[in-house]
């Protein structure tokens, strides 16, 4: 596949393994956002410049919003990710990386989807919809792949939603409401992947690279947190099966629905499916072994000698 990829991305462990499993892909990323979520905004975007560095990916990323469009406090700690987003695993904030707005007079996410490059949101998704208050045409049918909803399972917000939508409801429906036509992958399919602690610990080993030893080591905890909320073996790599669908899409299966996002009330942020004409397409089926065998073979396949160490 030889897609052009804008990513935008709150900055945790499984936003780090979608990042380094498109950048060991044959896709050009051409630039990434970051937005609030997993970690703080300034966090998210060094950690996601770090991870596409140790890749050899020399991207431009740009600190996008801190908070969501209703101004709602933000969560400083999230359980899976740690304060860094990365569970002490995090970039150092050495860099100062430009914010993300009108450069050379237009928005970066207009820009990206006026010449149809694909797009990946892995957060909450306000930059999104604050881009569509200055140029709402040039989305119009851009169709994103987005990891947000959760249908039949129960997400981990406080809601029982999935933590993007949460995170950010009104930004989510005003998306929909736009014209946009996002494609969602769900909490149930994304749930149906697990990365095992085994699989983990193997391919560190056998790929050998410093960014392969600093993914196992802010996947440690991450493990841990889905060990005791699923009961699961591993952890769900959510992210990185959404990044997974632009890579193989005849592993998913999306079809066009009607979605609207609960704004308020003890179910915010919940995503439900309702009659009407589509305003979405929503990932329905997987192939999930293949999936896990594809993250597995890109994230950690044994490198040249010369590739690990850098020379």
């Amino acid at each position: 596949m030889g897609s052009r990829l804008h990513i935008d991305t709150d900055g945790g462990v499984d936003d780090a393994l979608a990042l380094a499993l498109l950048a060991r892909s044959p896709v050009e990323i051409v630039s990434v956002s970051a937005v609030f979520g997993n970690t703080y905004v300034d966090q998210a975007a060094v950690n996601a410049r770090g991870v596409l560095r140790l890749a050899g990916r020399a991207v431009d990323v740009y600190i996008g919003a801190g908070s969501g469009l209703a101004r709602r406090p933000v969560e400083r700690m999230r359980p899976a990710h740690g304060v860094d987003g990365l569970n002490g695993a995090g970039f150092s904030q050495r860099w100062t990386l430009p914010e993300l707005g009108r450069g050379h007079g237009v928005n970066l996410l207009a820009f990206a989807a006026r010449r149809k490059i694909t797009g990946l949101f892995l957060g909450p998704l306000t930059n999104l919809a604050r881009a569509l208050l200055d140029d709402p045409a040039a989305f119009r049918g851009w169709g994103p792949t987005v990891m947000a909803g959760a249908f039949k399972v129960r997400g981990m917000a406080a809601s029982g939603a999935d933590f993007n939508s949460w995170s950010d409801p009104d930004a989510l429906a005003r998306v929909l409401e736009a014209g946009v036509m996002p494609r969602l992958a769900p909490l149930d399919i994304t749930s149906q992947v697990t990365l095992t602690r085994e699989a983990l610990d193997a391919g560190v080993i056998r790929c050998g690279t410093p960014l392969s030893q600093r993914l196992g080591r802010a996947a440690g905890p991450y493990m841990e947190f889905h060990r005791q909320a699923w009961n699961s073996l591993g952890c769900h790599p959510h992210d990185a099966v959404a990044a997974a669908s632009l890579l193989a899409p005849e592993l998913f299966r999306f079809e066009p629905a009607r979605l609207r996002v609960i704004l308020d009330g003890v179910r915010l942020g919940h995503v439900e499916r309702i009659e009407g004409p589509p305003n979405a397409e929503v990932c329905v089926a997987i192939d999930a072994p293949a999936v896990e065998a594809l993250i597995q073979d890109r994230l950690f396949a044994e490198l040249p000698a010369a590739e690990r160490t850098g020379t």
